[in-house]
């Protein structure tokens, strides 16, 4: 149902008959500024009781006999005459009337069929009623075309969101980069104050991925990790749920911390399984959430879904591509007595570093998986140059350099592994921007090639190669002090020589 704003509601109360006053029997005023009753009731009069009377006068005196028939036919003239008068008189106050109010029906029509419901209506009716009828049907028709602006606002911001969820769908790009996007976008869209979107775990009893926005952040954030309640419901029975303030009669709590007097929740659902869900949480306006508010939130939901079940299906698959090549790798490792056993140690190495700077878990999940391939590109070097005893000529240095874009290249089909293709690529960059492929310099270089550096060149060192021997702990460790903040990241040497001691094998 529509809602008028203050200034239509005190237009569309001029319309409401007015009191007259209880000592003033009689009130004249100008035709103009007559309310339509009085001027529907003129009419009548003027129409209909002045010509019945006058003919009665009429029938009255020709049967009196009191008059000649000469003085009959001027009388009827005059009669006949004076009743046409009344009848057009009251005719021109009928069609005044019904002429505005046709102009108005007119305007209407015309603005609904051409959509400008901008236009204002304008009428030479003066009385009271047709004047508040236009201010009110004017008021009416710019809170439409207010409601059609917001609709559309609306109805681009969910094409625009939708348009993006697909390119996360079909590209295999991590939801979690546009998750505060999606929530954002649906609060702005259904005008609630604040909204909460939560992804459970593959177990389906941890969260994953949670966030807020508007008012009440931090206590959604802390009600969405522990989903009971309401929204513990939605999440089992896979159901949406509207909750209105009429419904139970007064506001509503959220597990006694947070109160609301509206609020929709809907799961995100992917065939028969629940993946978690969205809520909305009060109107800006102080409104109910309809079923349309519902409706519109489930259509997303679907989507993130969707965009969810096919992120974690390109992670199986890259997962599997990994551990593949792992293995391939490590096989191929086990082929060189030199270097043998290399990448598990530096895997120990960087997790451990990793651990000690407090990178997150799947940070060093990815650091994991690049200590196990960051020389994965050497398949394509040649073996004369792998286990050349004597010392590299440049050319077979420079070829050599290629083993990280060529291990960037095999590992290129994992779209949603970018952080380790980085990692690989950028393994042999120097802090001082004097490394290959690309010259990065401190900061740019990404923190896992960083680290993975450090714990490769020490494993290097320490272990024997073709063209020399193993050099000392001691001795390598003190190359890495001085190669610290030209070919190493100062911070990475602070924490690897706190923790190689207690693992190094």
């Amino acid at each position: 149902m529509m809602r008028l704003n203050p200034e239509a509601k005190q237009a569309a109360e001029q319309l409401r008959p007015k009191n007259v006053s209880k000592h003033k029997f009689i009130h004249f005023q100008s035709l103009e500024t007559t309310d339509i009753n009085s001027k529907m009731g003129i009419a009548f009069v003027l129409m209909s009781l002045v010509p019945l009377l006058l003919m009665l006068y009429m029938v009255y005196f020709h049967t009196s006999g009191n008059i000649s028939p000469d003085q009959t036919k001027v009388n009827l003239k005059l009669l006949v005459f004076l009743s046409v008068l009344a009848s057009l008189i009251g005719f021109w106050i009928i069609r005044k009337i019904s002429s505005s109010l046709g102009k108005i029906v007119k305007t209407a029509r015309e603005m609904v069929e051409e959509g400008a419901f901008g236009k204002e209506i304008r009428v030479s009716e003066h009385s009271e009623e047709v004047e508040s009828l236009v201010k009110v049907f004017n008021r009416i028709t710019k809170d439409l075309e207010n409601k059609v602006h917001k609709l559309e606002h609306s109805k681009q911001l969910i094409q625009d969101l939708l348009k993006k969820i697909g390119s996360v769908v079909t590209s295999g790009e991590s939801i979690e980069n546009f998750l505060e996007l999606v929530i954002e976008t649906m609060v702005d869209a259904l005008e609630a104050e604040s909204g909460v979107l939560l992804i459970l775990e593959r177990d389906g009893k941890q969260f994953r991925s949670t966030v807020a926005c508007g008012k009440h952040r931090e206590t959604l954030l802390r009600l969405a990790a522990r989903p009971e309640g309401t929204f513990g419901w939605v999440i089992h029975q896979k159901q949406s749920m509207v909750i209105n303030q009429a419904d139970l009669g007064g506001e509503n709590q959220i597990k006694n911390e947070l109160s609301y007097s509206s609020l929709v929740c809907v799961p995100l659902r992917y065939q028969n399984e629940t993946l978690g869900y969205m809520a909305m949480i009060n109107k800006t306006n102080n409104d109910s959430f309809t079923k349309d508010d519902e409706l519109l939130l489930e259509h997303v939901a679907n989507q993130i879904a969707t965009a969810v079940k096919n992120n974690r299906l390109n992670e199986d698959a890259g997962r599997v591509y990994v551990e593949t090549i792992s293995a391939l790798a490590m096989a191929i490792g086990k082929k060189d007595p030199y270097t043998r056993g290399h990448l598990e140690r530096v895997s120990n190495y960087a997790v451990r570093i990793a651990e000690a700077i407090d990178l997150n878990e799947q940070e060093i999940l990815t650091l994991k998986d690049a200590a196990f391939l960051h020389d994965i590109g050497k398949i394509a070097i040649d073996d004369r140059i792998l286990q050349k005893r004597e010392k590299l000529t440049h050319e077979e240095m420079e070829e050599m350099k290629t083993h990280t874009e060529i291990g960037e290249k095999i590992i290129a089909p994992l779209s949603s592994f970018k952080n380790l293709r980085d990692i690989v690529r950028h393994h042999q960059e120097w802090y001082d921007g004097s490394g290959y492929p690309d010259g990065l310099k401190g900061e740019d270089i990404p923190v896992g090639a960083r680290i993975l550096c450090v714990a490769d060149v020490y494993d290097a060192l320490t272990t024997d190669r073709p063209n020399r021997k193993a050099f000392s702990h001691d001795l390598v460790i003190k190359m890495i002090e001085e190669e610290s903040g030209t070919h190493f990241d100062p911070a990475i040497v602070k924490v690897f020589l706190k923790i190689i001691d207690k693992v190094r094998v």
